[in-house]
């Protein structure tokens, strides 16, 4: 079980890498708040992992066969992502370069929409589950016939490793805040993400009306 949670932690580390709006919003929410404001988002926007990967591996049985719900987990995202854009675009145009206790956002519930945004991590972690129920650990398989231990092990891990990563990158933002962001460029950042978020709501509307 120990063997099974680190690789599926890596796993989740190495796929939560790529640029994202989670990761952008972590790097924007430490630079204009602090660390804390940042690991806050992050938490957040890990947590998502769990449920995504138990409806991956039990299957979307779960939820209720409606068309109304698919039309939801295809829409959802436009609203979150416009308005984690407009919240990035108002961000404070300065790096606080000391630790602020003001609280101007609640950068956790931030992240939990943020993650939540992401449905293509039902197959993913789908496709991660069935490689791994067919290798083994030496002479032992993996993921045991009885798997219901292996399963809440496997959900913790992927929000785990998620989490470390994005930690990682509110405290390598937080570590080079001074050396390399000047006070004058934290607009440029807070723009670049806004806008990114907003082009990316505009490409799923794109999706949605081609589709």
């Amino acid at each position: 079980m120990i063997a099974l949670f680190f690789v599926v932690a890596t796993i989740s580390f190495l796929g939560s890498i790529h640029p994202g709006p989670v990761n952008l919003a972590v790097a924007n929410a430490t630079l204009t708040q602090n660390r804390n404001a940042g690991l806050w988002l992050a938490l957040g926007g890990s947590l998502p992992e769990i449920p995504y990967s138990a409806l991956a591996i039990n299957g979307l049985s779960w939820l209720p066969n409606s068309r109304n719900l698919d039309i939801l987990l295809r829409y959802l995202p436009v609203p979150v992502l416009l308005l984690a854009g407009i919240s990035a675009l108002r961000s404070p145009e300065r790096v606080h370069t000391t630790p602020t206790t003001v609280r101007q956002t609640n950068p956790f519930w931030q992240g939990i929409m943020l993650g939540g945004t992401n449905p293509q991590l039902i197959p993913f972690w789908s496709a991660i589950w069935l490689y791994l129920s067919q290798n083994t650990v030496g002479p032992k398989p993996l993921i045991p016939e009885q798997a219901e231990q292996a399963k809440v092990i496997f959900f913790i891990a992927t929000g785990c490793g998620a989490f470390f990563l994005l930690a990682v990158v509110a405290w390598l933002t937080d570590r080079l805040r001074c050396q390399v962001l000047q006070p004058d460029k934290i607009h440029r950042l807070n723009r670049l993400t806004g806008f990114t978020f907003l082009g990316m709501a505009a490409w799923q509307c794109v999706v949605l009306w081609n589709g």
